[in-house]
């Protein structure tokens, strides 16, 4: 038998059965399934952060008319977008302009903003997903976590709306996955710093 073959078959190490029981826990608590349509709270105000481009916020009206036709929404986006968002929803609509260029950060919410946002009686708090993993939306989740978590949402690229069973966890394994699977392919292969991680390949090698 070659050095190879035997290496293939050798039983896994007791770290590497325990750390790949971790990985395996922190996968499930990151997963995100869909919601059913019909559990959404039509019949309320609807806040949404305007988190991906403007054709994923136009397929997201698309959706909510097709379950109401005239929703009361409330979009949170930068200052420069409403002339274009107000003409996009074409009816009720209270807009609130992020105050800062760039990525939404929670930090940069102005106090008396969120305190409005948390008195509204929302029916639930969506998010844009350019994709459907959720990926580098950490900031984007704490600022609409602050204003409710009970009820927040993701509306992703194919057309559904998600949200994992307990939004904390969700984000406490999101924050452990990458730097674990950093220092995991480190251990094996002190060469490996010459790229990133890709989510999908690291999702992949795991589940080999």
């Amino acid at each position: 038998m070659s050095t190879d073959s035997q290496l293939n078959q050798a039983a896994p190490t007791e770290v590497a059965t325990a750390l790949r029981t971790v990985l395996n826990a922190i996968l499930e608590d990151r997963a995100v399934p869909p919601v059913d349509n019909e559990s959404v709270a039509w019949d309320k105000p609807m806040f949404v952060l305007r988190s991906a481009h403007m054709q994923r916020l136009a397929a997201f009206l698309s959706v909510v008319r097709s379950h109401r036709p005239t929703p009361p929404l409330h979009i949170m986006s930068h200052a420069r977008d409403e002339a274009a968002i107000r003409a996009m929803v074409g009816g009720e609509c209270t807009f609130y302009p992020y105050p800062a260029p760039g990525r939404y950060r929670l930090e940069d919410l102005p106090a008396d903003t969120l305190q409005r946002l948390r008195s509204a009686q929302f029916g639930a708090l969506v998010f844009l997903d350019a994709g459907n993993e959720g990926e580098r939306l950490q900031e984007v989740e704490r600022l609409v976590a602050a204003i409710g978590e009970a009820k927040m949402v993701s509306f992703r690229a194919d057309g559904t709306f998600a949200r994992p069973e307990i939004w904390r966890q969700y984000r406490l394994a999101t924050a452990a996955f990458y730097p674990l699977i950093e220092w995991y392919h480190y251990r094996l292969d002190p060469g490996f710093p010459s790229g990133p991680v890709l989510p999908s390949e690291a999702i992949a090698a795991l589940r080999k």
